[in-house]
């Protein structure tokens, strides 16, 4: 089944109705900027701590990303860094846009990240 890509609205001042078109993202879309946040996470996670404290992170990611290292040094106890790193992707997605692509660009310079 398709989806609909253009919404119908019936108000007060127009009785008979009006056809407008929205933009959304597609759901491939939604999956590519996913996997470069989980990239991204991967990345940091696995960063030297010189060069992951010359990155300006916001709180929520510094703190995460810091709690995924201590698990990775001890080893992945039950599943652990792996939720830990659903957590640091969360934490990314609920940053700007600006600042997560600000973010990719200065690792892509430094250490040759490619989303």
């Amino acid at each position: 089944m398709a989806r609909k890509k253009f919404q119908w609205s019936r108000d007060e001042e127009n009785p008979e109705g009006e056809t407008f078109y929205t933009e959304r993202e597609s759901w491939a879309d939604r999956d590519r900027a996913n996997q470069q946040i989980v990239a991204l996470a991967k990345v940091l996670v696995g960063l030297s701590p010189s060069l992951l404290g010359e990155l300006t992170l916001g709180p929520g990611v510094a703190d995460a990303v810091a709690d995924a290292r201590r698990l990775k040094q001890r080893g992945n106890v039950k599943g652990g860094l792996r939720r830990q790193m659903l957590l640091v992707a969360t934490r990314l997605r609920e940053e700007d846009e600006e600042k997560i692509s600000e973010l990719m660009d200065d690792l892509s310079q430094r250490t040759g990240f490619s989303p």
